[in-house]
This record gives C-alpha cells, sequence and structure tokens, in this order.
C-alpha cells in the first residue's frame, strides 16, 4: 500500500463538545456552538499513523454503525482523505439490523474489521449487539460513540467488551488516536498484560505466572497484573492462591472492575451466596445502570429469604429500565432537533426542549449543549431574550466556557442591549482572551459589538492585536 507523505500539510482540527452540523452548510462562525478549532501541525497523524497503515496492510478494514451523517463524514475523511486508505476502507451500517450479517460476511472475507458503534440508534441501546458481537467474535475491536460518555455508561459497555470509547464530535487527531490506542498497546505495561492473557488463552498457565510476578515486581499492586495472576493460578487449579490475588486486585483497584467479575465466577463456582452477592452489589454501586445484575442480585436475596431485600433491588431495576427509556427518547429528540436545526430552527426549539424534559438528571456536558443549541435556534428566530435565557442554563453547567458567554453577548446584542453584550464578552475575554483567533467572523462580530456600544476605540484595539497575532492569515473555513 502506497503511504502518503503528510509532512508538508497542515491540520485545522475541530475540538468540541457539541454537534458540528454547519460543517454540511455555510459556516457561521459567530455562532460558535461550543466550538474551539485549533490550527495543528501533523504530529499525532505521523506518530500514528502506521499502526492503522499495518492494521489496513494485514486485511483490517473499519465498519461504522452510525445514522449521523456528520460523524461518519468525519470518519470518512480521516480515513479516506487524511490517512489515504481509500474509499473501500469504511463501510457505514445505518441499520442495527444488517449489523450482524455484515460483520459476519467481513469476517467469512478474511479481513479483520474494527467497528465503530453508536450507543444508541434510533433510541435504542446498542448492548445487546456488543454483547452477540463479543459472544461470536471475541477478538473484534469495537470502539463504542455517543454524545456523553459519563462513567455508569462507560461501565456499562466496557463489561460488555467494549474497548474503548469515543465522545462526538471527534477531531481527525482524537481519531486517528482512539483508532491507534485500540489496535495497539501504547506502553510497555499494556502490551505484557495482552502478552499474559494470551498465554492463559493459550493455556500456557506457568508462563503467565512468570510473567505476572515480573510486573508486580515492577509495578507493585497493579490490579490488571494480579488479575492475570489470578487467571493462571486459577488455570492450574491453585484456587486459593487465585483468590487472594483477585482479592488484593480488587482492595487496590478504584474503578477497575475485572477483579470483582472474576470473584463473582469464583464464588459462583463454589456456590458461595454470600460472597458472590457481596461482590454483586459493589460492581451495582460501580456500574449502575446494569438492570440484569440488579436482578440478580434480587434473586440472590430470595434464595437466602431477605424478601425486603430484594423488593429494593427489583424496585430499582424498574426505575432504572424506566430512565434509561427516558435517556433513549431525549437522544432521538437531540437527534431529531439536530437534524432540522439549520433548515427549521423552530421546530429544532421544539425537540431541544423535549430532550431536556425526557433528561431529568442531564449530566452537565450534555445539558450544557442542549441549552446552547436551543439558544443559537431562539435566535435564528429572533428571540433574543429566550436566547439569553437558554444560556444562562448552560452557564449553571459550565460556568467557564468562553463560548457560552460570547453567544450570550451575541443575543444581547441582536436585541439592542449593547451595554450588556459587551459585558458579556468581556467575561468570554477573561477567561480565554485569544478564543477569536483562527475565527475570522469571530474576531469581525467582537469588534461589531465594541462598536455599536459606541466604544470605537477598543474595536480598534481589537483589529491591532488581531493583525499582530496574525489573524488575517488563519482560516478555518
Amino acid at each position: 500500500m502506497q503511504r502518503r507523505d503528510r509532512r508538508s500539510k497542515s491540520l485545522y482540527v475541530v475540538k468540541s463538545q457539541q454537534d458540528p452540523a454547519s460543517e454540511l452548510a455555510p459556516k457561521k462562525q459567530s455562532e460558535t456552538r461550543n466550538l474551539y478549532v485549533l490550527r495543528t501541525n501533523d504530529e499525532t497523524v505521523n506518530k500514528y499513523c502506521d499502526v492503522i497503515y499495518d492494521f489496513s496492510d494485514e486485511g483490517g478494514v473499519f465498519l461504522i454503525l452510525t445514522r449521523d451523517k456528520i460523524f461518519y463524514q468525519a470518519v470518512k475523511n480521516t480515513l479516506c482523505h487524511d490517512l489515504g486508505l481509500g474509499n473501500n476502507a469504511l463501510t457505514v451500517i445505518q441499520d442495527i439490523s444488517d449489523l450482524a450479517q455484515i460483520l459476519g460476511q467481513a469476517v467469512e472475507a478474511k479481513t479483520k474489521p474494527l467497528l465503530f458503534m453508536e450507543h444508541a440508534i434510533n433510541g435504542q441501546l446498542t448492548l445487546p449487539q456488543l454483547q452477540h458481537i463479543k459472544k461470536t467474535w471475541p477478538d473484534m475491536h469495537v470502539v463504542v460513540v455517543a454524545r456523553d460518555v459519563f462513567q455508569e455508561r462507560l461501565f456499562q459497555f466496557h463489561e460488555e467488551g467494549a474497548e474503548n470509547f469515543l465522545t462526538k464530535p471527534a477531531s481527525t487527531n482524537t481519531i486517528i488516536e482512539k483508532i491507534a490506542f485500540t489496535l495497539q498497546p501504547q506502553c510497555e505495561l499494556d502490551a505484557l498484560l495482552t502478552e499474559g492473557r494470551r498465554m492463559v488463552t493459550d493455556n500456557l498457565f506457568e508462563e503467565a505466572i512468570d510473567l505476572a510476578n515480573k510486573l508486580l515486581v515492577k509495578y507493585p499492586q497493579n490490579p490488571a497484573a494480579l488479575v492475570l495472576l489470578g487467571d493462571a493460578l486459577k488455570g492450574l487449579a491453585r484456587r486459593q492462591e487465585a483468590l487472594r490475588a483477585y482479592k488484593d486486585a480488587e482492595k487496590n483497584a478504584k474503578v477497575y472492575l475485572e477483579p470483582l467479575k472474576r470473584l463473582v465466577i469464583f464464588h459462583a463456582e463454589d456456590n458461595n451466596t454470600p460472597e458472590m452477592l457481596g461482590c454483586l452489589v459493589k460492581l451495582d454501586r460501580l456500574s449502575p445502570l446494569n438492570c440484569n445484575r440488579k436482578l440478580k442480585i434480587a434473586e440472590l436475596h430470595i434464595d437466602m429469604g431477605h424478601a425486603d431485600e430484594a423488593e429494593k433491588y427489583f424496585d430499582k431495576a424498574i426505575e432504572s429500565t424506566r430512565d434509561e427509556a427516558m435517556n433513549m427518547v431525549s437522544e432521538m429528540c437531540l437527534d431529531i432537533a439536530d437534524m432540522v436545526a439549520e433548515a427549521n430552527p423552530k421546530m429544532a426549539e421544539k425537540y431541544y426542549r423535549r430532550s431536556l424534559e425526557m433528561t431529568k438528571n442531564a449530566r452537565g456536558a450534555l445539558a450544557m449543549n442542549i441549552y446552547n443549541r436551543l439558544g443559537i435556534s431562539l435566535r435564528k428566530q429572533g428571540l433574543w431574550n429566550e436566547a439569553v435565557e437558554a444560556y444562562a442554563e448552560a452557564e449553571k453547567y459550565a460556568p467557564k466556557d468562553e463560548n457560552i458567554k460570547y453567544n450570550s453577548a451575541l443575543a444581547y446584542s441582536e436585541g439592542g442591549e449593547h451595554k450588556k453584550a459587551v459585558e458579556r464578552l468581556m467575561l468570554a475575554l477573561g477567561i480565554n482572551p485569544t478564543f477569536y483567533v483562527g475565527r475570522s467572523e469571530v474576531a469581525q462580530k467582537i469588534a461589531a459589538m465594541f462598536k455599536s456600544a459606541n466604544m470605537t476605540w477598543q474595536a480598534m484595539e481589537f483589529f491591532k492585536r488581531q493583525k499582530a497575532a496574525g489573524q488575517n492569515d488563519a482560516q478555518t473555513e
């Protein structure tokens, strides 16, 4: 395969916590939508591209389960354009029902798929699909994609075998890094742990024990190394030693689930219900979105005659399922709003509001993004006062985000409240004095706000700083 010489090319990478739908339409950079545009060199691409090229040369292909055209285009541009892998390197799957068949065809064709998979499609979680993939093709690489990856969701998918997670929207650099980190361990410890797990799979238990002990000399009490040691000892039927290794791993692992999962299996094999129950309860605290585990905990309480405790977990399972359903409806509303945001701001407003209504306990980043997008849709309708209110709600979740304060300044300016506009603008510049660099339309809007507030001198000074910073040379479109 011919590898592209990228040394002379510069990338403009977008880092954001917001949907970059404006990339498909004429850009209006005065509406930042929480975009951070950074000019960068090829350092990340050159650092990791060989890992991806080697994967491709060895029959690797990329599949993406998504209905998000923007995300698909970002991955396609990264693989097919920036890395020059060709259009055949990426296959998009839009329907969950087609996933298993297409993956099966890829495996039958002797290719090695790496799958990007949305955590939900059309309001339906893709956990069952992940479970099927890992049961049928345990070595298949899977990267789960979501707007706002919070800890409980991450644990839920990690438990089912997801190797990595990607938050949308994603920059070229981020996509390349995620692929490289998924395909190849990025440090000595990870590489040796991978080798040790292969030894256990191949029943080379003595060799795995030697490797685990060497790792523990270099990395004392490392939970992953202790789990590897426990797996190898268990393979040799040295169960008490294995149990000690698993317990030591659990003591030293704050958010690493594998020790507890191993202990659950271990105690189940010994029919030790109380110990098994204790480990399941600990897992439930770390990863509370697994409804099946709650049901299992309740079942064990029933077996032990603890009806009251069983009822609590049955109720928790029902409540968790209901919240999950509401979150999925919220996600669907958000998808609809983003779909129509450019063409029909009024309709977008409706679905942004419905998304907020459905998500009672929205995480900070997600709620901030929805309110920010709602503010943009309101401004497009000329409802600047309502937009200010939406931005104020967004600020509750991200008080140090200069882009929200800038958007709020725009709303005040559009409503003729020029003094308040400048006040919000100064807050944004106080947080990040150079956030306008590389964003020519943003710079123009800032100068216009100063001028409208009869601050001509500040506007002129702003333009001088722009010129000194090389603003005229920085393009973002």
